[in-house]
């Protein structure tokens, strides 16, 4: 699945999706706006799903390292729902875990 980076028009914030090819924009998850327009991101093309594993662990760490731990929960969440990755079912678990979440 595709990674995209939005930006809200309403708050100004940044943040990143995963979604179907084709699928509808998502609404800005600070504020809830519609209003959101796709930044031009590098591509990442990867045919073994190893790697886009590792892509998504990455992901959830920067997060964490950021301390959005509420981003990296609903990240990892979505992930886990569209990737077919028992490491990625793992990292949203543990995240559950951890947050109580």
């Amino acid at each position: 699945m595709p990674i995209y980076e939005y930006e809200c028009a309403g708050c100004g914030r940044a943040f990143e999706v995963i979604l179907h090819i084709g699928g509808a924009p998502p609404s800005c998850p600070t504020c809830g706006s519609r209003e959101c327009r796709k930044l031009i991101g590098a591509p990442a093309i990867h045919v073994k799903a190893d790697h886009a594993t590792a892509r998504i662990e990455k992901r959830v760490r920067d997060y964490l390292i950021d301390g959005k731990v509420s981003d990296a929960v609903r990240f990892a969440d979505k992930a886990a729902s569209m990737v077919k990755s028992d490491r990625v079912k793992r990292v949203a678990d543990k995240l559950h875990e951890k947050t109580g979440k």
